[in-house]
């Protein structure tokens, strides 16, 4: 959230008689996920408007519990409201503990555990001669790493989905399965290369750009984080992520995958694989989009289906997925 912003405001615009009113008057808590990597004056902004709202004055948070989930290591206390919080630490990795593992796995993933707990507490690492006070030089265990040489793309691709997976997916393979990246570019292009390697052509979705002083090809070319691609490659059975809220209710949110089970003009049916709704049949329509930024000299404004294939995600998205096979 931009800082000057934060630096305006003195409350949330919550109003009283409204829907979100009258839902956080019923509410008794509410469960912040990486609540710490949040600017300090979020919590400040929230509890004074929340005073408002529940019109309890005396109370942090008008009264209303919260339930922080972070690193609490990673914060400093420069927050007025950190001494009314009880840290609770979670010692227990239930992944590793699962039913399911045997135990040779079981060894593997409880050594990986560790390493990586080791790794986030400085214990592992050679000092860098030119930064030692920050920086550290990590050696990765070969058996993480993909072979010198050969095709890491598709050494990568091979590993997660494989021949089995892209031709015969299923909604559980393709549910559990992800290849992650920081940015959405490296995300786009590792999704362009799995659909070349389908044999069968897909169909291409393109939107309807509105064009004015500018050449459409120009306006095609562009693209934003939260606005859907110009043309969306898209076939039966490929999975597909939703980039906006549309049916929380019916389990259409920002994030949710699905896979798609038809290609209508107007619209697409696809079935979702992960939530609270799986199994549940969607339809998907078209939405305008409009993006204003002061780096364009114009309104950018954008129809198209709010949806992305995601083989690949960023590492933002993959967030709250259950993956059990990774890369």
């Amino acid at each position: 959230m931009d800082n000057n912003y934060l630096l305006d405001k003195k409350s949330c615009d919550i109003k009283k008689p409204i829907f979100l009113g009258d839902l956080l008057q019923r509410t008794s808590l509410i469960i912040w996920d990486e609540a710490l990597m949040s600017e300090r004056r979020c919590f400040k902004i929230l509890d004074r408007s929340l005073r408002d709202v529940l019109d309890c004055d005396d109370q942090l948070f008008g009264g209303i519990s919260f339930l922080l989930g972070d690193i609490i290591a990673l914060t400093l206390p420069s927050s007025y409201l950190w001494p009314f919080f009880t840290i609770h630490i979670l010692r227990t990795n239930m992944r590793v503990h699962s039913s399911e593992i045997t135990t040779n796995g079981l060894m593997s993933a409880s050594d990986f555990a560790t390493w990586l707990l080791c790794i986030g507490d400085g214990l592992i690492g050679v000092p860098d001669k030119d930064d030692p006070r920050d920086s550290s030089w990590l050696e990765i265990p070969y058996s993480l790493l993909i072979t010198p040489g050969a095709d890491s793309l598709k050494t990568l691709i091979d590993f997660l989905y494989g021949d089995g997976t892209l031709n015969n997916p299923t909604a559980i393979e393709l549910s559990i399965r992800a290849i992650v990246s920081p940015t959405n570019d490296v995300v786009d292009d590792i999704n362009i290369h799995i659909l070349r390697m389908d044999m069968i052509q897909p169909n291409g979705k393109h939107t309807s750009d509105l064009e004015g002083l500018y050449p459409i090809e120009y306006l095609n070319q562009l693209n934003f984080a939260e606005i859907p691609a110009y043309e969306l490659t898209l076939k039966i059975h490929y999975p597909i992520m939703l980039l906006k809220n549309i049916n929380q209710r019916e389990g259409l949110c920002n994030d949710t995958r699905l896979i798609v089970s038809q290609l209508l003009p107007n619209v697409i049916e696809a079935t979702i694989i992960t939530g609270t709704c799986i199994g549940k049949r969607a339809y998907i329509p078209c939405i305008k989009f409009i993006h204003k930024s002061s780096d364009m000299p114009f309104t950018f404004s954008r129809k198209q289906f709010p949806l992305k294939v995601c083989y690949a995600m960023t590492i933002n998205k993959s967030q709250g997925q259950f993956l059990c096979r990774i890369g």
